[in-house]
């Protein structure tokens, strides 16, 4: 299950794709996102291509995930995509941290990148997004750490900006 988050959090990947995955999609560190399992029937999953085109995309993975990763076989050997959604859900419960849905994790890659300003299209590029509509509306949230940050910024700035005007009026 680890492996799955770290895929999703680090790697923007989708449970479908995460599940597809195998050790030949894999060069170095990039991972080439070009399948996904879906289910095909009630109870039966298969391996097609990917959600979009833009989907179909290579993500430069953090060492310290691949290193974690098998040397053959399935990258996140987990059965279905819902094993993940399932398996998840009880570790978030059991951890007691919330109402923390596995696709945030998408959400939280996305957000991080905004936050350290990478630009939309690179987001959008390594998330497999297709239009700025969607990473905009759906995707990129806040973090509350870097909120505090910039609310920090713009109080200081309007501080300073108070002091200045304060200093000029007392030379006037």
């Amino acid at each position: 299950m680890f492996k799955a988050v770290c895929a999703a959090a680090f790697g923007t990947l989708r449970r479908s794709e995460i599940c597809a995955l195998t050790t030949e999609d894999v060069r170095g560190n990039i991972v080439s996102v070009n399948k996904a399992k879906v289910r095909a029937s009630k109870d039966e999953w298969i391996i097609k291509t990917t959600k979009t085109v833009s989907s179909t995309r290579e993500v430069i993975m953090p060492q310290f995930v691949i290193v974690m990763m098998p040397t053959t076989g399935k990258l996140v050997d987990v059965g279905a995509p819902d094993n993940i959604l399932n398996r998840f859900a009880r570790a978030i419960r059991k951890l007691k941290l919330g109402n923390i849905r596995f696709h945030d994790l998408r959400h939280y890659a996305a957000s991080i990148m905004h936050a350290l300003n990478v630009p939309d299209q690179y987001i959008m590029q390594r998330g497999g997004w297709s239009s700025e509509k969607t990473l905009k509306q759906v995707y990129r949230g806040t973090i509350d750490n870097y909120e505090q940050k910039y609310v920090d910024i713009t109080l200081k700035h309007f501080e300073t900006m108070q002091h200045e005007l304060q200093h000029k009026n007392k030379e006037a």
